[in-house]
C-alpha cells in the first residue's frame, strides 16, 4: 500500500512539476527594484534583482548581487517569495502585471509595519 502511495505521489509531482516551471519562465531576467521599507520609508534608490531557475524548477532570486537570496514559484498572475533578510524572514506577494512588471508587498518577521512595498521593471 505504502509503495502505490509512493508510485502515485511520484507521478503527480512529476505531472505538475513541469507546469509549475513553464509558469515561472514568465518572470525569468533581470529587473530593477524600488519600494519601501515595512515602516514606510522609501528605499535609498534602485536595486537589482536577478530571477533564474533552478534545477528543481522552482525561481532562485538574488537582490542587489546575492546580497539577498528567495525562492519563489508563480501561481496564475501572483509570484509568492520567501527570503531572508538582515537575519529574518521575509515573505512576499506580487502581482504579475501585463507588461511583465511586477508589484506587490513584502513583510519581515519581527519588523513593526505593513508597509513594504516593492515594484520590479525588467531592464
Amino acid at each position: 500500500m505504502k509503495s502505490m502511495f509512493g508510485l502515485a505521489l511520484l507521478g503527480l509531482v512529476t505531472a505538475v512539476t513541469p507546469s509549475f516551471a513553464q509558469d515561472n519562465t514568465k518572470v525569468l531576467g533581470n529587473y530593477v527594484v524600488t519600494g519601501t521599507e515595512t515602516d514606510g520609508s522609501k528605499y535609498d534608490g534602485e536595486g537589482t534583482l536577478a530571477v533564474t531557475m533552478d534545477k528543481s524548477g522552482a525561481l532562485e532570486l538574488k537582490w542587489d548581487g546575492g546580497k539577498y537570496v528567495g525562492i519563489g514559484q508563480v501561481e496564475g498572475n501572483k509570484l509568492f517569495v520567501g527570503s531572508a533578510a538582515e537575519g529574518k524572514v521575509v515573505i512576499m506577494v506580487m502581482d504579475i502585471k501585463p507588461d511583465g512588471s511586477l508589484e506587490g508587498k513584502w513583510w519581515r518577521r519581527t519588523d513593526a509595519g505593513t508597509k513594504g512595498t516593492e515594484v520590479w521593471k525588467k531592464k
